[in-house]
Formats: C-alpha cells, sequence, structure tokens
C-alpha cells in the first residue's frame, strides 16, 4: 500500500521495542460505530475529549455520540465531510454547495457555516479549542495555500517558497502552533514536500528521516509533532519531532518496507500518546499506538470475539480512547469504531 505523500526532519533515531500484552481480559472495549442511511460503512477522522466522534458515511459528514450518528447535512450540495471537533463539539470540514463548488465549513450546534469564497475551493482541516480553524484554499491558475481563520477572518500562512508553490495546514494546538505540508525546494533535489510548522507567523521546515518528502498530521500542547517522513529508500515511517529533535517510531517487528510504504503516525494526545499505523511482517496494514518507547498492535488489545481487523487509527484523546477503521480492499469498504480503556469503562460504571 502507498501513503498520501508529505513531508519532516533527521537528527536523533531511537529504537523501537514491541509491547506485547499482559494476559488477561483485553485493555479495550470496542464499539461498531456503525453508519448513515442504514450502510455500514463509514470513515473516521477525530475524536474529542467528551468521546465525540466526527468522519464520513454515505458521502455525509457525521457526528457520532453516545450510540447515535447525526447526519450534519451540506452546504447545498450532495457531498460533506467531517475533519475535526473540538472539546465544543465546533465539527470542520467541507462540503459542495448548491453550484458545485468545494467550500470548508463550521458546523457548530446544528447550523453548518459556509466559510469559503465563491470562485474558490477551500478545506477546514482542524479546529482548536478557542474555535480557530486552519485549512488550505486554491483558486483557478493557484496552487493552494494553508490559511487560517480567527476571529472571522481568513489569513494565508505562507509556504517554503518559492512563494505560491503550495501548503496546506493540517492541524493547530491550542496555542495557535500550526503544523501541515508545504512544497519547496531543497538544494540538488529539485522540489520537495515537507512537514512544516507555522509559529507567530513564521513557517519552519523540520525536515526528514533522510529521505525527501515528509507529512506533520498533528500537534500537541506540548508541541510534540507527529506524522511521516522518508527514509533514503523512500519508504515511510512515523516520526515524533520533539524539541527540535525528529524520532523515528519504527514499525511492527519484521514490517514490510517498501517505497511509499512502512508506518505513519496520525494522532498525539497531551500525554504524548501516538497511534496510526504499520505494516506488519505480512505487509498488512495494522492499526497501532506508541507510548512508553513500545509499539503495540492495537488488535491484540480488542476482544477476539469481536472478529475485527483494524488496519489504521485515526485519532486519539486525552482519555486514550481512540477511533480506528477496518478497511476491506476487497470492496473498498470501511467500517470505523471506537477503542475505550476498560479501565474508563470501569470508572464510568462505578
Amino acid at each position: 500500500m502507498s501513503f498520501y505523500r508529505k513531508e519532516i526532519l533527521v537528527l536523533l533515531v531511537l529504537g523501537c521495542a514491541f509491547g506485547t500484552l499482559a494476559a488477561g481480559p483485553s485493555p479495550y472495549t470496542i464499539t461498531d460505530l456503525g453508519g448513515l442511511s442504514g450502510s455500514p460503512s463509514a470513515n473516521v477522522s477525530g475524536i474529542n475529549n467528551l468521546g465525540q466522534v466526527v468522519g464520513t458515511s454515505a458521502n455525509h459528514a457525521f457526528l457520532w455520540e453516545n450510540g447515535t450518528m447525526t447526519d450534519l447535512g451540506t452546504l447545498g450540495g450532495s457531498l460533506s465531510v467531517a475533519n475535526a471537533i473540538n472539546d465544543r463539539g465546533q465539527v470542520v470540514g467541507e462540503s459542495t454547495t448548491a453550484s458545485g463548488e468545494k467550500h470548508a465549513f463550521l458546523w457548530d450546534h446544528g447550523v453548518m457555516k459556509d466559510l469559503g469564497t465563491p470562485g474558490e475551493t477551500s478545506s477546514a482541516q482542524c479546529i482548536n479549542g478557542h474555535g480557530d480553524i486552519v485549512g488550505a484554499i486554491s483558486g483557478k491558475n493557484l496552487r493552494g495555500g494553508a490559511v487560517l481563520w480567527k476571529n472571522d477572518r481568513r489569513q494565508s500562512l505562507g509556504d517554503l517558497g518559492p512563494s505560491g508553490s503550495g501548503s496546506t495546514a493540517i492541524a493547530i494546538n491550542d496555542n495557535g502552533e500550526v503544523v501541515g505540508v508545504s512544497s519547496g525546494l531543497a538544494s540538488n533535489s529539485g522540489g520537495v514536500v515537507r512537514a512544516v510548522i507555522w509559529q507567530h507567523g513564521v513557517i519552519h521546515d523540520i525536515g526528514t528521516l533522510g529521505g525527501l518528502h515528509s507529512t506533520a498530521n498533528a500537534i500537541n500542547i506540548g508541541r510534540q509533532v507527529v506524522g511521516w517522513a522518508e527514509i533514503a529508500d523512500q519508504s515511510t515511517l512515523a516520526f515524533l519531532f520533539d524539541n527540535s529533535v525528529m524520532h523515528d517510531l519504527g514499525m511492527l517487528p519484521g514490517g514490510v518496507i517498501e517505497p511509499g510504504s512502512g508506518s505513519q503516525a496520525a494522532s498525539v494526545n497531551e500525554s504524548g500518546q501516538v497511534v496510526g499505523l504499520s505494516l506488519d511482517s505480512k505487509g498488512e496494514s495494522r492499526a497501532v499506538i506508541w507510548e512508553n518507547g513500545q509499539i503495540t498492535d492495537l488488535n491484540d488489545g480488542i476482544p477476539a470475539a469481536a472478529g475485527v481487523v483494524l488496519t489504521r487509527a485515526r485519532g486519539i484523546n486525552n482519555l486514550g480512547q481512540i477511533v480506528v477503521e477496518q478497511q476491506n480492499h476487497t470492496d473498498n469498504s470501511t467500517r470505523s469504531f471506537l477503542l475505550t480503556p476498560r479501565s474508563l469503562d470501569t470508572q464510568k460504571h462505578n
């Protein structure tokens, strides 16, 4: 399998151990999120600290909460996608309009607001606790550019250059620090796509793990950034960028490495727990968690009776709840699930 390509930096590489789970009850309970309009298929994109989950099913954005999936509607067109949710329950994403354009939206307690501009294509990728939103815009004869919506105003975040080379903002923390990806030029290498961080209005290339390209997918309040980066053979590895150093998070034991594939980190919570995916020894994608210097296959943490194979993890909240997917490559369908630490479930029922 291949990943959507982007970028990051290199300095210190840490060896990554493989975590094994002790015998006994599985550490997670698993909840099937279902789908809209009777469909069993859904793609999940994020979870907040209240356990509210967002994603897309039957071509519409949804909000799932306490067993109920709500259709968030559209901006007048037929399609919508939810990308993120904050602890206020505000959801961002993109939707087609009645005229067929794709515009970024903010959904706030039942009302979907169009953040776009006629004649442009836009998307909203993330929203922080203050309601600041990041994403990207593009127009006719114009490459995409990262943007920030703040206090009802939109501002460009810029790129690595030359000016207009293209960028996308993917995540923002409550400090207003933004991460994402930007095209640019590297000496003796031509064009590259790199993981970047915007701080105080300045963009910084955070490098790779020895290859050309990388992508930053998430950032927490402690400025820990996660994503994926190429190594010299063009395969990809998940990384944690912390204190100006990019750490290789590694793969499952015996994991197959091939150009464009390997492992990828999708989300990090405030405790530094990281989730994503890794290829296993058969070259198959598995949902994983990295914590305490170890990588663990999340399939080993759910009841065997669940009868599912979790192929990637998309998000983790500060309570340790994880949203994951099972992708069926035979019919290209996807089912989504919520994993809840059994210790958390026990607290709720006491």
